[in-house]
């Protein structure tokens, strides 16, 4: 193809680096207990309107073993504040539409095959809730929406003609290659873009970043702090 002049607009265009897998998303995962705690519940068992049952409580409350309480016309009583799941027992997780909105459903499934409801909000609400608690800022301060995908954008210092791939500092290369390995690897799908435009007066790094992953996954606390890495390794 002949040699072509481009404006500033389509070279960023030409400029910017994608890493890129798709796939089916699966409707629901398991879970480790500690996501649940990331997210700000604790896993309870009890007597749930007099009957055997698995719950949630919301750390912040602080309720113990014995505590006996009424929420929205259902009544427990706390037996065991659940450190550690037993064997055959499974935290699940979906995240699906309802209307416009994104919501995650959460239960335990037991060695029998008994599912036990333990919450039902709405995922974007309870994402950027957790990412606070856990200090994730990046992606607390880059969130941009969330749906079955959420999406990150990052706009850190001012555009420019974008430095080519070749030409690409330590921290930019790496980004590409650890967003790749996360979609290979830990989340299935994903889109992950980058234009770089070389550092400012300071040294410090000027990008455009755009991250698309799948809601359900950065439930996962593993995830969301490899995510968050990423945005922290290009801001240093």
């Amino acid at each position: 193809m002949a040699s072509k002049v481009f404006d500033l607009k389509h070279q960023i265009v030409l400029g910017t680096y994608v890493r890129e897998k798709w796939g089916e998303i699966p409707r629901e995962r398991t879970f480790k207990l500690k996501s649940l705690k990331a997210w700000g519940f604790d896993l309870l068992t009890g007597l749930k309107n007099g009957k055997f049952s698995y719950f949630v409580s919301e750390t912040a409350l602080g309720r113990k073993v014995g505590d006996k309480y009424t929420e929205e016309g259902v009544s427990y009583e706390i037996e065991e504040l659940v450190k550690t799941l037993p064997k055959g027992v499974e935290l699940k997780a979906s995240v699906f539409m309802e209307e416009t909105r994104p919501v995650i459903e959460a239960w335990i499934r037991d060695e029998k095959g008994t599912e036990f409801p333990l919450l039902k909000v709405h995922a974007g609400e309870l994402l950027i809730t957790y990412f606070k608690k856990k200090k994730l800022n990046k992606l607390v301060e880059s969130i941009l929406s969330s749906g079955l995908t959420t999406e990150f954008v990052k706009h850190r210092g001012t555009e420019g003609k974008p430095v080519l791939f070749h030409d690409l500092p330590p921290s930019a290369r790496e980004a590409l290659r650890t967003a790749s390995k996360v979609h290979k690897e830990l989340t299935g799908v994903g889109r992950f873009t980058l234009v770089y435009f070389g550092k400012n007066k300071d040294g410090k790094n000027r990008y455009w970043m755009n991250w698309i992953l799948p809601t359900l996954y950065l439930f996962d606390l593993d995830i969301a702090e490899k995510v968050n890495s990423v945005f922290e390794a290009l801001d240093n």
